[in-house]
């Protein structure tokens, strides 16, 4: 795969920004970023949480054995992780070089990096665009009539509660109390606005917009920090909204892996927690780097991976992903979206107040809410479980799909 967007200076400017964000984080939750650069040093091949490396339970004895083969010293501690894993600390060796001698002597399955999620690219590291000031509203559809009372999650940077009151947004009222605070939208003491910062708001909002508030209750998550999370840290919110019964998860992160390679700890979750919950549906962000390489979770088949269409909704967005692996494709483009008030500065050194409650923002992110709250709205209206609502969407698109387009959900 070669994609090329922006310059190389930018996309570097762009990986510092994100180890920034990942060194920064609060509340105990900083990890150090890792990333491995193509051969041209142009392009991410795939991001990493360092100095740490994962197996399943079961191949633990296994995993230590090749240390020994390989000569390396063996973990300084081995934790607990979510869904059978174990987590190996593994000092301050770098984790994808250590991967590499390993995997000479155990298959690829055995011992695995804790991939990066973000938001969602690997030559542009934030959303297809940054956020606009805009002077609103967010657009909304009628509220849902019917039996249906889905319960909702979304997975992303929290909640941000003053962004309904600046905003207006009354469809807010969904979350009520089930959320996790998106407590890094500024930087500290100060009125400026961090990359990534309301970006959970604004996935829910875009949610709401669709499904209506009345009939369904959403919760936010806060696993994101700064645009990124390690593949284990989602994994474990994933497993407890899944295990609580929620209906539709929404999921705005992905990641790339090693060639040939789906990451572990996703791998884990299906088999040991998705696969006795068939009724939960997960949506999910397809990527916003304009190609078919496989974008994880989106291109798992257990997964509904969503696209990005232009504003009009008769064309793919440039940048979205694409793929047999990407079920449909909702508008992307230009999403009207609440956001928190201050200053935005951009990586191009320039700067906007967001003072009227809303931005223009682009990204597959914005495309994945509609979907997802597309299918809590059939849920609301024909009383049906996630999974037949899910396929009636996914009907609807196929019938209001163009050749050029493929399956797309289009609001009126």
């Amino acid at each position: 795969m070669t994609v090329r967007r922006g310059s190389r200076e930018a996309l570097r400017q762009e990986v510092d920004r994100l180890e920034r964000n990942s060194a920064d984080r609060t509340r105990g939750r900083q990890f150090p970023l890792g990333a491995k650069w193509d051969s041209t040093g142009a392009q991410v091949e795939y991001l990493y949480r360092n100095h740490q490396l994962m197996c399943d339970a079961d191949d633990l004895d296994q995993v230590l054995d090749a240390f020994d083969q390989v000569g390396a010293q063996r973990p300084a501690a081995v934790n607990e992780g979510p869904v059978g894993l174990k987590v190996l600390d593994i000092g301050d060796r770098d984790a994808a070089e250590l991967a590499e001698q390993l995997l000479g002597v155990v298959d690829e399955d055995t011992v695995a990096l804790n991939y990066v999620l973000e938001t969602q690219s690997n030559t542009v590291m934030c959303p297809a665009t940054e956020p606009v000031p805009w002077p609103g509203p967010t657009p909304v559809l009628g509220e849902p009539i019917g039996p249906g009372r889905p319960r909702l999650a979304v997975i992303d940077t929290g909640y941000h509660p003053p962004v309904a009151v600046q905003s207006g947004f009354a469809r807010f009222a969904a979350v009520k109390d089930n959320y996790e605070p998106d407590d890094e939208v500024y930087v500290e003491g100060t009125t400026t606005i961090r990359p990534y910062g309301g970006h959970g708001t604004a996935t829910a909002a875009r949610l709401l917009a669709v499904s209506g508030s009345e009939s369904v209750t959403v919760q936010v998550r806060d696993c994101l920090v700064g645009g990124a999370v390690d593949e284990l840290t989602i994994v474990e919110d994933l497993d407890r909204v899944v295990r609580a019964g929620v209906d539709v998860v929404c999921v705005q992160a992905g990641l790339y892996a090693r060639a040939g390679c789906s990451p572990k700890a996703f791998n884990a979750f299906y088999r040991r927690v998705l696969r006795r919950h068939p009724d939960t549906v997960i949506v999910v962000a397809a990527g916003n780097n304009g190609t078919d390489a496989p974008f994880w979770p989106a291109a798992y088949p257990w997964t509904t991976a969503v696209g990005a269409l232009t504003s009009g909704g008769d064309a793919r967005a440039s940048w979205t992903n694409v793929g047999h692996w990407v079920n449909l494709y909702a508008s992307g483009e230009n999403a009207v979206v609440p956001f928190p008030q201050g200053t935005y500065e951009y990586l191009d050194g320039t700067s906007a107040e967001i003072t009227q409650g809303h931005v223009l923002w682009s990204g597959t992110s914005f495309a994945a809410p509609v979907v997802a709250g597309m299918i809590a709205r059939r849920m609301v209206e024909r009383g049906v479980s996630a999974p037949v609502a899910r396929d009636i969407v996914l009907e609807e698109a196929r019938v209001a799909g163009l050749t050029s387009t493929g399956p797309r959900v289009v609001l009126p």
